[in-house]
């Protein structure tokens, strides 16, 4: 079938970032329409900005003035001759004043009509009209700007606990906290208002009862300017941290017909209600007897879109830009079909082993080999640094094949085959997850991570065959930094002494803990190493490592300096070269309060002098959009405070000094 050229707009501007931008260009490329990207000075190495046709710099770090201006965006757009701007996910995707702005400005917003964006990024009343449409929703209270403390107490005792609050604007997990007693409201209240402002640019939060055990369940949907409306199927999201999608997949698993039927039911209701254009996703909360309740509607292309295109065989952002263009949806419901099983995982930098804090540096190592059933998403590159200051989600990867069996054997092959070092990341628990029974038989929910994993996320830690390789991989760098200088000797002479192969002393640090190792080279590239009193023969050959005489199963390694990252099929192994254990640099005195990550102080709670008690919040320090909260370790009074609001901070930097009680 030949498909109808778009006429009203040539060029696009893309006001996003990332993997989200790369996947819009791919699709105007095919589609011979010319890319505009924009970048700050951080991301100006970025695959989005190489790949697009043009690329302007509309910022340095701060978001504010970049990819959250409306006047900065609209500016490029004018200046580029763009014709459109495409808002992605996330920024300014679902800021009605946006598209309100675009529209002004003769420039088409790819996506709904303002005056609709503003009814549904307002999660109280985009409740209201879901409750006129007759679709089931939460009890909940919206928090009004003159409500005390005693007055918003009294809702959350009515509504009952566990309750969520939520930002109104917004999405993706930001300004999101599940209270589960009294006590923590206040806090938790203050946390999720101030998350809100930064990453919306609105503080204001409602609040609405949680389900326990409940499943995160969305239906796709697509309106033309005719009044045509569709649902591509629905996609699972339950499993989630922080209230943010670890897992999607479609169709959803082990649910009944009548609860798929009712689903797509009650979204074409609120999308005729609300005479909705272009691509939305209404998101739903199933209970533990399939009773769905109407959480939020995004107006926008979602992250997950990606295993919807997967069974579907459907653009999503061609049906996007043609839409715009404004041409009819080129299918109807009857000829829309579901083949095989998509899931996606998202791989994230950040540390689930330390309550998933953010990650950001080098990408020093990035590999995985192709696949004709795998689809990676991804806006980075090895050796790109990855800022604190945006998301931390690196790619998406999608596996699909014909059944969910086959998908999630295809998917733990691959992953098991990615390498990824120099930050923190995911990749482990990925692969945790989809070797889960729990997982694997469908019981899924959005509480699936803590009732798997109840005393937090942890795997198994290096053996002394892993330290055993590691030291000998350490030995082996230094060796041969010490040929490049002098290439006239003799390699072998270089181990020697006139009483023996030298005997060296290696210091491996893992996590936390340091191991003092022997290490004593028999000849090139073959060493013994006494580890904890255990003795392995470990051989360099043709690629390989061999212990022991056997061959030692890993996929690859990395090292930089003094840091080296040993990646097995189900786990990542982090070492630290490191001096004497007594000189190790994280045995700090007591009372010293060092930020665990690098990101930008937002708040300081306390002032010198003060005293405070162990589990007090010190500072909130906002790092990929999140909020974090600095913790008292003891007993004390406040000594020194290294930090102001608004300073940058790097990992280990020494924050506060609390003068601790004998």
């Amino acid at each position: 079938m030949t498909k109808t050229k778009i006429d009203s707009f040539k060029k696009v501007l893309i006001a996003n970032r990332g993997e989200i931008a790369v996947r819009i260009i791919k699709t105007l490329n095919q589609l011979g329409l010319q890319s505009v990207a924009v970048y700050t000075e951080v991301d100006k190495n970025s695959p989005h900005v190489k790949l697009a046709d043009e690329a302007i710099k509309i910022g340095e770090d701060s978001l504010v003035t970049s990819y959250l201006s409306i006047d900065r965006m609209i500016e490029v757009a004018h200046q580029t001759n763009s014709e459109a701007i495409h808002p992605g996910y996330g920024f300014l995707s679902e800021n009605p004043e946006f598209a309100k702005q675009c529209e002004k400005e003769n420039l088409i917003f790819i996506g709904p009509k303002h005056d609709v964006i503003a009814k549904m990024a307002n999660k109280k009343e985009a409740k209201e009209i879901a409750k006129r449409a007759g679709v089931p929703c939460l009890p909940g209270y919206s928090i009004k700007k003159s409500d005390n403390l005693d007055v918003i107490i009294h809702a959350a005792e009515r509504i009952g606990y566990p309750i969520m609050i939520k930002a109104t604007a917004g999405g993706g997990g930001k300004g999101m906290r599940v209270i589960k007693k009294r006590k923590s409201l206040e806090n938790d209240l203050n946390l999720a208002k101030s998350e809100s402002l930064a990453a919306f640019g609105s503080s204001e939060v409602i609040l609405e009862r949680a389900i326990a055990h409940s499943r995160h369940i969305e239906v796709q949907v697509f309106g033309d300017q005719k009044g045509n409306l569709i649902h591509l199927g629905e996609r699972d999201c339950s499993i989630q941290r922080r209230n943010q999608k670890i897992i999607e997949e479609s169709p959803a698993p082990s649910i009944s017909k009548s609860l798929r039927n009712q689903l797509y039911s009650e979204a074409i209701k609120l999308t005729k209600a609300i005479n909705y254009t272009n691509a939305g996703t209404v998101e739903f909360l199933v209970d533990e007897n399939e009773k769905p309740y109407f959480l939020e509607m995004n107006t926008r292309l979602q992250v997950e879109h990606a295993v919807t295109e997967l069974v579907t065989g459907l653009d999503l952002v061609e049906m996007q830009l043609r839409i715009a263009d404004g041409q009819q949806l080129s299918i109807n419901q009857k000829e829309v079909s579901l083949s095989g099983h998509a899931i996606e995982v998202r791989l994230y930098a950040e540390d689930p082993r330390n309550d998933f804090l953010p990650s950001s540096g080098i990408l020093n190592m990035w590999k995985f080999s192709d696949s004709k059933y795998i689809r990676v998403d991804s806006g980075v590159l090895e050796g790109q640094n990855i800022s604190p200051l945006y998301d931390p989600m690196l790619a998406k990867i999608i596996a699909c094949k014909s059944n969910r069996k086959e998908s999630i054997l295809e998917l733990k092959k691959f992953l098991s085959d990615f390498s990824v070092s120099g930050i923190k990341n995911n990749r482990d628990l990925l692969i945790d997850i989809l070797r889960q029974k729990d997982f694997l038989s469908a019981k899924l929910s959005t509480s699936f991570l803590n009732e798997v994993y109840p005393e937090g996320i942890k795997f198994k830690g290096a053996t002394t065959k892993d330290f055993a390789v590691a030291t000998a991989l350490f030995y082996e760098s230094g060796f041969n930094a010490i040929q490049e200088k002098t290439p006239l000797i003799p390699k072998k002479l270089k181990n020697w002494s006139n009483l023996d192969y030298l005997r060296k002393i290696i210091n491996l640090e893992f996590l936390g803990k340091i191991r003092q190792i022997y290490i004593s080279p028999l000849d090139t590239s073959y060493y013994e190493v006494n580890v904890d009193k255990q003795k392995f023969k470990v051989a360099f050959t043709n690629e390989k490592i061999v212990v022991d005489g056997s061959n030692f199963s890993f996929v690859r390694f990395s090292q930089i300096s003094n840091q080296l990252t040993l990646i097995k099929k189900d786990s990542s192994l982090d070492f630290s070269s490191v001096g004497s254990p007594e000189n190790f640099v994280s045995k700090i005195s007591d009372g010293v309060i060092q930020s665990p990550i690098h990101g930008n102080i937002v708040d300081i709670c306390f002032k010198i002098d003060q005293r405070v008690k162990a589990g007090d919040t010190l500072a909130i320090l906002e790092a990929m959009k999140m909020q974090h909260e600095i913790l008292a370790t003891e007993n004390g009074k406040i000594k020194i405070i290294n930090c102001t609001i608004g300073s940058q901070v790097a990992a280990g930097e020494i924050l506060i000094k609390i003068e601790t009680e004998k």
